[in-house]
This record gives C-alpha cells, sequence and structure tokens, in this order.
C-alpha cells in the first residue's frame, strides 16, 4: 500500500455517496435492497472474504500469473481454486487535479499480511440518462479501465459490460492511446435474504464476480461481505 503516492484527505465511506446517482432507464434505486444500498455507500464497515475459481483450462496459467501480480501489487488474486481468503478494505479520496473524473476515490484491498491484492480507482461519468461506473487500475506504463452498466436484478444490482451498453467495455489504456480487450465481466450482488438457505445475518451482502475472454468464462469470485 505505501507504494501508492495517495494525497490525505477525509476518505469517503463507500465505493459511492449516493446510490441514486445511478438512477436511470436501467436502474431505479427505489427498489433495491437496503442492506445492498448500505453496502455501496457505506463499504468501508464491511469486512470481505472471497473465493476464486479459475475455469478449465485456465487454471495453470493462472498459477503462474499470481506470481507476477503479487510482485506488482496489483490484480492480485491467489492461483489455487476454493480457499478461503480475507481482504481488508481503505478508501482515499482523489482530489480533481489528479482525477478530474466524477466522485473518484481509491479503493486499495490488503490480504491480513498487509500486502496489496488491487487498487483502483473509482468514479462515474453520464452520457444521455446513463450513469455509468468508470474504473482505472493503474500498471506498469498504463493502466486498465472498466467502464460498467448498472441495473437492478432482483433485490440488488448487476454491474457489467455487456455490448448492449453504449459505454461498456475493458481498456488496456497506454501512453499511445486506448486498446479495447476482449474481455468482459459482470458482478451481480444480492443481499443475503436472497438466500434463505444460506442463514447468514439480513445485513450480509454475497457478490458474484464473472471474467471472461473471447468468450471464454475464465474466472469467477465469490464474495460474502458481512458487516463490522
Amino acid at each position: 500500500m505505501s507504494n501508492y503516492d495517495l494525497p490525505h484527505l477525509p476518505p469517503p465511506n463507500g465505493e459511492v455517496d449516493d446510490i441514486n446517482h445511478f438512477s436511470g432507464p436501467n436502474f431505479d434505486p427505489t427498489i433495491l435492497s437496503p442492506s445492498v444500498k448500505h453496502f455501496y455507500e457505506q463499504t468501508s464497515s464491511y469486512s470481505l472474504n472471497f473465493r476464486v475459481f479459475w475455469h478449465f483450462p485456465f487454471r495453470t496459467g493462472a498459477f503462474v500469473a499470481s506470481y507476477l501480480t503479487s510482485y506488482i501489487e496489483q490484480l492480485n488474486l491467489p492461483g489455487k481454486n476454493g480457499e478461503l481468503h480475507e481482504m481488508k478494505s481503505e478508501f482515499v479520496t482523489i482530489p480533481p487535479s489528479l482525477d478530474p473524473r466524477n466522485g473518484t476515490r481509491a479503493w486499495i484491498r490488503t490480504n491480513p499480511s498487509n500486502e496489496t491484492i488491487f487498487v483502483a480507482f473509482y468514479a462515474t461519468h453520464k452520457r444521455e440518462s446513463t450513469t455509468y461506473v468508470n474504473i482505472a487500475a493503474p500498471l506498469p506504463f498504463s493502466n486498465l479501465s472498466t467502464v460498467l452498466n448498472i441495473k437492478n436484478f432482483e433485490s440488488g444490482l448487476e454491474l457489467n459490460t455487456l455490448p448492449s451498453t453504449s459505454d461498456g467495455g475493458i481498456y488496456l489504456v497506454t501512453p499511445i492511446g486506448p486498446i479495447s480487450l476482449p474481455l468482459s465481466q459482470r458482478f451481480q450482488v444480492l443481499p443475503s435474504t436472497s438466500f434463505p438457505s444460506s442463514n447468514l445475518p439480513p445485513e450480509t451482502i454475497i457478490a458474484t464476480h464473472e471474467m471472461w475472454v473471447f468468450g471464454l468464462k475464465f474466472l469467477t469470485i465469490s464474495y460474502i461481505a458481512n458487516k463490522t
């Protein structure tokens, strides 16, 4: 975490200040579960546990790549399937002088050994009547930029980069310009009450993150967020 030179300003409490900011043709925040709303606006008050599952035939490559991502302390996911891992969250306010996007904040995720798992700069942008989640993850000499559409999903929400969205996608932003990548991803975020057999507290959040390359699913991450 010390490798990232970030300003010391009063931190935000969550991924977004107000989920109503995303109100639009595909998303009605009034039907969102209160626990999911609270998670997005008060993310720092939750502890996160996760499991990864690398799909065949990507497992061997994932194991090798985990050593590189551990070294650069970015996109640092374990190469082994199924183990439960803990993750701590910290948010940092990013001033407009460093990033002019709307509401930019850094979300820094570390493991119990204080090794950085993932650092990304979260913001939003609006085109016509749709507001998108706009994420930039710094990499050596570039950044990985993800634009996600938000929509209602049962009593929770879904974020995706599907082609049906005008701006959705994943891009490698380089000094010579952005490159559209053959990647797509989807997050589905639900309250634990959507899974009665889980026996989890009603304020607990369950999320699934899926990723595809050239249309082939290569990664699924399952998260459980518990209110602290």
